[in-house]
């Protein structure tokens, strides 16, 4: 068997529909290719959902279990896969339809430890127009941070067992998908690209990535501080590279912009826990060569700006800006 889809399930009955029928409209055989369902304790419809499409598939597998977040769900598909390549999918995205037998070819063919593939980024509904650019294969890849996200990589299950490749930490929400792509990374897999724009990863406001509400950033700050020690202790055991400090100072970056908006008796307990270890203040790593922090989508002056101020967070007084920029944010209509 080719592939082992691995699809997360929780409460997503919105989406859930487009995601399988883009996931069954594929040009390889059925049993060439299994999705893997994991219904994370899901509260909504979902479950009746996964059963109806695993009644009219026979490749569809609904995997039940209590709610544990995210990595949980993915370990548990991992553990039931049995295709030579994994593809983890999110319930609210999809991706492009008859896509499988290319990228089937591709893995074959170069023999690959991982196959990246192109993804678009867009808004909530999918518009008849980049409905129309996606069928002329014209659709740009606006995802660049392919080693940050796991649905742009499919991965040889091989590979994944030979290094105990899992999602290790079950207490992360978020930013787990980057420390796995990283860890996956410290044993060069064998790589290569398909540049198309295959799966659509869909931005909408109940998405755990987009919320900002306090318990939201709390928590989302919660596992960036989880990851950082993790890096930390990476970086200090040997692994003083490119990689490592662009990924630690990516997630320090991410850290002090959420710690910027906080108020400040919550700010004050973090900004502590990042002095005990070091990283506040605290010089760029030499071996970090980032020249962009990624938090901003806007190409003009201020979005250069802005972009500047994040890559100088770790600095006192780039921190100090932050903040007075949180305010001016909150004091617009």
């Amino acid at each position: 068997m080719f592939l082992s889809i691995i699809v997360p399930v929780y409460n997503a009955e919105r989406y859930l529909p487009e995601c399988l029928s883009s996931l069954l409209q594929q040009d390889i055989p059925r049993e060439d290719y299994e999705i893997l369902c994991v219904n994370d304790g899901s509260r909504d419809q979902s479950a009746t959902i996964l059963r109806k499409f695993a009644e009219k598939a026979g490749n569809l597998t609904v995997i039940d279990k209590e709610n544990g977040g995210v990595t949980t769900a993915r370990n548990a598909g991992l553990e039931a896969a049995r295709g030579d390549y994994v593809w983890f999918v999110d319930a609210d995205d999809f991706v492009k339809p008859n896509i499988l037998g290319a990228l089937r070819e591709k893995a074959r063919a170069a023999d690959c430890d991982r196959l990246i593939v192109g993804g678009y980024q867009f808004e909530d509904v999918w518009s008849e127009a980049e409905q129309t650019l996606s069928r002329q294969g014209q659709l740009p890849d606006n995802v660049p941070w392919y080693d940050a996200v796991v649905w742009r990589s499919l991965l040889r299950r091989r590979f994944l067992q030979e290094h105990d490749l899992t999602f290790r930490y079950p207490d992360l929400t978020h930013g787990e998908d980057g420390l796995f792509m990283y860890e996956c990374g410290m044993y060069a897999p064998k790589s290569v690209e398909i540049p198309e724009a295959v799966y659509f990863y869909r931005v909408h406001a109940d998405s755990a990535e987009t919320a900002f509400s306090p318990q939201a950033q709390q928590k989302k700050l919660a596992s960036y501080l989880q990851i950082l020690r993790i890096l930390q202790n990476y970086y200090i055991s040997g692994q003083k590279n490119q990689t490592t400090a662009d990924k630690l100072m990516t997630f320090l970056w991410f850290s002090l912009y959420i710690i910027a908006g906080l108020p400040r008796s919550d700010a004050r307990p973090a900004l502590r826990e990042l002095k005990a270890m070091g990283l506040f203040p605290c010089r760029r790593l030499p071996e970090c060569a980032l020249t962009r922090a990624y938090m901003t989508d806007r190409k003009d002056f201020i979005g250069s700006a802005y972009d500047w101020l994040c890559r100088h967070l770790h600095t006192r007084w780039g921190y100090r800006l932050m903040r007075i920029v949180w305010h001016l944010k909150r004091l617009r209509p």
